[in-house]
């Protein structure tokens, strides 16, 4: 929430001798003009929530991040992913930070093991003042990645599946900065493979949110599911090697000059 500091009232002095006042007196009105004429500065009150993922962390900015009461969520997981929001690029710039998710209202930070959080929160805070106090898109517009979801050929399982994710997983998962995409459903196999995201990659307590959590009520409602994978550590995987082959590349061309 942004606060407004207090401003500075400027009131003029008569005085007996007002017609020829000293120099310290003529002074003031000066500087409280330009006081006056300068913008009021704004600042954030950002909170931090832990997550059961000691590597990450929810910065909740006190102000729409996706949009108040949004389910939707956005994830970078390499530099070059997070090159789509200007909020992502300068997380990415920090020293330790490994991935970063945005959601309705909050930002959640992944950092590698080695980098205290001690260390990396100013850096983190800052970011986040700054990116909202400039009123720069969080997104940009023509790198809008909100489709996630197939296109209307899903099989009434497949549907059944997304439905429970949606009402009674994805609501749960969010409150601790993280969240969950569908990938498939085999149906020879009865196996879903999801991808967990933000708080939840790297948790040790993720393997029993899929057991017993999410598997155990899908197969409930829907006894074709045999069992739940998570693809997220496999696809991350993926997409750092190929982010790593971008890089050699460029380096290949800066020495060929």
């Amino acid at each position: 929430m942004f606060r407004h500091l207090p401003r500075i009232l400027a009131r003029s002095l008569t005085t007996a001798s007002a017609r020829f006042p000293p120099a310290s007196a003529r002074a003031v009105p000066r500087a409280h003009a330009r006081l006056r004429q300068q913008p009021p500065r704004r600042t954030m009150f950002i909170q931090t929530a832990t997550t059961p993922n000691e590597d990450a962390l929810q910065f909740i900015p006190g102000v729409p991040v996706l949009g108040s009461g949004s389910m939707r969520t956005v994830e970078y997981t390499t530099p070059r992913e997070a090159l789509k929001s200007p909020l992502a690029t300068r997380l990415f710039a920090i020293e330790g930070v490994r991935g970063i998710m945005y959601g309705g209202d909050f930002v959640t930070v992944r950092k590698h093991t080695d980098y205290p959080w001690q260390l990396l929160k100013p850096d983190v805070y800052a970011a986040i003042m700054d990116h909202f106090a400039s009123g720069r898109a969080l997104i940009r517009d023509d790198a809008d990645d909100s489709a996630r979801e197939g296109a209307g050929h899903d099989s009434e399982i497949v549907v059944e599946i997304k439905e429970l994710l949606e009402s009674r997983v994805r609501p749960a998962i969010q409150e601790d900065g993280g969240d969950l995409d569908f990938v498939s459903f085999n149906e020879g196999s009865g196996v879903v493979r999801i991808r967990l995201r933000g708080a939840c990659r790297g948790c040790a307590s993720s393997s029993v949110t899929l057991k017993h959590g999410v598997e155990g009520m899908l197969s409930y409602y829907i006894p074709e599911v045999t069992a739940v994978e998570d693809v997220g550590d496999e696809l991350e995987a993926q997409a750092q090697k190929e982010f790593g082959k971008l890089e050699a590349e460029l380096q290949s061309k800066l020495k060929s000059k």
